[in-house]
């Protein structure tokens, strides 16, 4: 699972993730269709409560980058945003905040660290 920072909230067409959003969608991503149960199912021990995803799901929902399709009485949940798109606006997040808007400044320090790490 990616580890980011507690604070991280990164802006998306004005959709504001959090990193409890941004896993649940990095879960929803990699299997396209879950339910609560399967996406509690990808975390590691401890996980957290089978409340907590669902109330982050339905955040997600109100965000307009989750959707829903009921499945018997149960509900089975999909991203309404690519992870292709999501890691476009990351990218120029991180350019515009702390590359001085200068592509050429990340490809630079990208290539001059060992790993990722080191730029973390």
């Amino acid at each position: 699972m990616l580890y980011l920072p507690k604070k991280l909230v990164i802006t998306m067409k004005g959709v504001e993730l959090t990193k409890a959003e941004e896993q649940v969608m990095l879960v929803l991503w990699e299997l396209e269709l879950a339910s609560v149960k399967e996406v509690l199912e990808h975390y590691e021990h401890p996980r957290p409560a089978y409340n907590t995803i669902s109330t982050i799901i339905r955040i997600l929902e109100k965000k307009k980058v989750v959707g829903h399709k009921q499945k018997g009485r149960g509900y089975i949940y999909f991203p309404k945003i690519s992870k292709g798109d999501y890691a476009e606006k990351l990218t120029k997040h991180l350019v515009l905040h702390y590359f001085n808007n200068n592509r050429s400044e990340l490809i630079s320090s990208l290539n001059s660290k060992k790993s990722l790490h080191e730029l973390l």
